[in-house]
């Protein structure tokens, strides 16, 4: 093997699951991480990886999607980059697909379950360390599913740690995470044929020149693609900050006009207590007067009769 190649790079990704001739790896992966209660054992790919794609569309679609015995749907999809609105995206993509079944004279008895499977390199969901979460209609007050008709699997790599004893899941997880280090197999996986199988094709994009060429054109494309979602992310940031800023300055202007207003009011009120009291104290003063002068009158009619004020 002459360079390592990153398994979750979509190219890669979609053809070691989806190519023609690798249906076994594909019900093997499901098989591993969905756990289904009967297994699947056959599947048909709706959407095969075919070089062309890769070679004339840089933005073709490259998720998997496929069928199995019983018409179930199946979306795998790949994403090296876990963008604000990536949960929104799953959930669209996963109704897109499932309303995708009415076609003409279709009725709603006819519809499958579809199960959507994304696996990222980053972190998504930052309230939990597991690294798979399966998402359902249910309503958890009441302990109900309303029906498997909705499942979404997430698998975040970043949260996966190697047990001591791989699983089936851990198998692929592994491999998909490390399996950009590896030239060869380590011995964990080395004995297990599927995983013999996933690792020739990271041997052919690395063997290759034209698929190599094909891997690198791909990986550059998505570092570019993964650059302006950064620059957009943190131009949203900004904009978002500038938008609180904003806000933050507009609230504290409207609570300092309120203060204003208010101050003005306790300046009114308090200039008409003012003058309550001043009117308050000129009804006194003229009470005092009114009282002095009829003290005086009558002081005045004693000592015209000839009795001394003061002994009365």
């Amino acid at each position: 093997m002459k360079y390592f190649i990153d398994p979750t790079i979509d190219c890669v990704f979609k053809r070691i699951l989806a190519a023609v001739g690798h249906e076994k790896l594909l019900i093997d992966f499901l098989n591993a991480i969905l756990k289904p209660l009967s297994l699947i054992t056959q599947i048909v790919v709706n959407n095969p990886y075919c070089e062309k794609d890769y070679l004339e569309d840089k933005l073709s679609i490259v998720d998997i999607r496929a069928q199995d015995e019983n018409g179930n749907t199946y979306q795998i999809e790949v994403q090296v980059a876990t963008s604000e609105y990536l949960a929104f995206r799953m959930l669209h993509n996963w109704g897109d697909i499932y309303q995708g079944q009415l076609t003409e004279g279709v009725g709603f008895d006819k519809l499958k379950p579809v199960i959507s499977i994304w696996l990222l390199t980053g972190s998504l969901i930052k309230n939990s360390s597991a690294c798979h979460h399966h998402f359902e209609c249910y309503d958890r007050h009441y302990d109900v599913l309303l029906n498997d008709h909705l499942s979404i699997h997430v698998l975040e790599l970043a949260k996966w740690q190697k047990p001591d004893t791989l699983q089936p899941e851990d198998n692929w997880l592994y491999f998909f995470k490390e399996g950009k280090q590896f030239k060869s197999l380590p011995p964990e996986l080395k004995q297990l044929p599927q995983m013999r199988e996933a690792m020739s094709v990271l041997n052919a994009f690395s063997d290759q020149s034209e698929d190599y060429h094909r891997y690198k054109t791909r990986q550059q494309v998505l570092r570019i693609q993964l650059s302006d979602e950064s620059v957009a992310a943190d131009k949203n940031q900004k904009l978002a900050e500038a938008a609180a800023k904003s806000a933050q300055d507009e609230l504290r202007i409207k609570q300092a006009k309120g203060e204003v207003e208010q101050a003005k009011g306790e300046v009114e009120q308090a200039k008409i207590i003012a003058a309550k009291e001043k009117n308050l104290r000129l009804q006194e003063q003229r009470k005092a007067q009114c009282d002095r002068a009829a003290a005086n009158k009558y002081k005045t009619m004693l000592q015209k009769a000839g009795i001394d004020p003061d002994n009365v």
